[in-house]
């Protein structure tokens, strides 16, 4: 729904213009265009959206939006016991590569770890003083990567690091970086690639290839090679964040003034027919800023509610990941940006989407629902992770009652949402300013 005003897909190449505000996320408070790959998936967790009116669910428990909220997910973490039947390798290392691998507070160690998907232990040699052992659990493939990128990050200690046969590595992207934004990309003491780093579990660093080149062609006497290496959705996320945070410093590095990306993305996996893809939605030169939000928190909403990548790129917005993850992305897009023309939104059969949860409420409690300019509503979406707007009732010829559409892949969320939207029907929640959501106010409305 919603797609007549573009292409569905581009072609092959496509891209975007001029460079986002929000480019390397919360460190540096910065952001950034459609073309399509081939690789499409089916979705594998299809289930009715769901319609709710506000008179008929009154009289459900106020706990169930704390039953029905998504576990947080926690990373990947090396502090787990270590299975008894798993297969390790060990290195001997010095104290202060020791010291250098284990990072502030075991941070280096636990991103390695989860880079490469395997345990990590370091412990003292009982045998020799001043060495330690470090044993690597885990799959024969996960304790090869995760050996390379210890010897890697202790290279870091010394000088340049080289990468042999890359070309042959299934773990491995690689992102040309000019020179002159090298910095930029790094940030102070390398923080902002550290951010990078901790968004999408990925091992960065700054290296040389020797041998075979990856995709790409030749390496660019004023280009820098930065490697990024991980599981393939972090990889792709990680890549299009510094293609975002390049192209802001430098506009043209990585789209033409007719906004096409100049080279195809490419990546170990991509073609593999597994439906893992990218689009890119080009932007026209006056949608880019309402699409980006203040510090990126419209283009963190839409890619949290639809499970996408997003990432802007210049004047465009790159949607990478399953079929259904980029479908969800487009249409949430589109949509908004028919909100900024003051145009009435129209979704074909929410009823039929796998996505949405639809509320009914009266004509005149819609403002309770949205707040002083939007702010309650918006506030929600932070909280919940969902992309949320109001839509005329096609079913109701008379007017009486309007419909809140809460769209968004992960249905507990949706249904959230919709307490928080009752709660805010009644009084019971106050929108706060920024990420920190909304709470329910327990007190009476009198104040008492």
């Amino acid at each position: 729904a919603g797609r007549s005003r573009r292409p569905r897909r581009a072609t092959e190449g496509e891209g975007g213009g001029r460079a986002g505000e929000d480019a390397m996320g919360d460190a540096m408070d910065e952001d950034a265009p459609r073309v399509s790959d081939d690789e499409r998936s089916e979705d594998e967790d299809r289930r009715p959206g769901g319609r709710r009116s506000l008179e008929k669910s009154k009289s459900r428990s106020r706990s169930r939006s704390r039953e029905r909220e998504p576990e947080k997910r926690r990373p990947p973490s090396d502090d787990k016991p270590r299975a008894a039947s798993a297969n390790t390798d060990t290195m001997t290392i010095g104290d202060e590569d020791a010291a250098f691998l284990l990072g502030a507070g075991g941070s280096t160690k636990r991103k390695v770890a989860r880079a490469a998907g395997a345990r990590l232990d370091l412990d003292d040699d009982k045998e020799t003083r001043g060495r330690h052992v470090l044993t690597v659990s885990g799959s024969d493939a996960a304790r090869a990567r995760a050996m390379d990128y210890v010897r890697w990050v202790l290279r870091q200690r010394l000088g340049a690091i080289e990468v042999t046969h890359a070309s042959k590595r299934d773990d491995l992207s690689v992102v040309r970086v000019p020179a002159d934004c090298v910095a930029y990309v790094t940030g102070k003491s390398g923080r902002v690639l550290r951010s990078v780093e901790e968004e999408f579990g990925t091992l960065m660093f700054f290296g040389k290839l020797v041998g075979e080149e990856p995709d790409g062609g030749e390496e660019s006497r004023n280009d820098e090679t930065l490697c990024v290496l991980g599981d393939r959705r972090g990889r792709r996320g990680a890549e299009l964040k510094v293609m975002s945070a390049v192209e802001h410093k430098t506009p043209g590095v990585f789209v033409n003034d007719q906004a096409k990306l100049r080279e195809r993305l490419k990546q170990p996996g991509d073609g593999l027919g597994d439906g893992f893809g990218y689009d890119v939605f080009p932007f026209e030169e006056h949608e880019f800023s309402y699409a980006l939000g203040a510090q990126g928190s419209t283009r963190k909403k839409l890619a949290a509610a639809s499970g996408a990548l997003l990432e802007y790129v210049g004047r465009a917005a790159v949607m990478a990941g399953t079929r259904a993850e980029r479908s969800r992305c487009w249409d949430y897009l589109t949509w908004l940006l028919k909100q900024r023309k003051g145009s009435k939104v129209f979704v074909d059969d929410p009823e039929k989407r796998d996505d949405c949860t639809e509320l009914r409420i009266p004509r005149g409690a819609a403002g309770r629902v949205q707040g002083k300019a939007g702010e309650t509503l918006r506030s929600i979406e932070r909280e919940t992770k969902t992309f949320c707007f109001l839509v005329p009732d096609r079913d109701d010829p008379d007017g009486k009652e309007e419909l809140v559409l809460i769209f968004g892949a992960d249905k507990k969320r949706r249904y959230k949402a919709l307490d928080l939207m009752e709660d805010a029907m009644s009084g019971r929640y106050r929108a706060r300013d920024g990420d920190r959501g909304g709470r329910r106010d327990e007190r009476r409305r009198d104040g008492s």
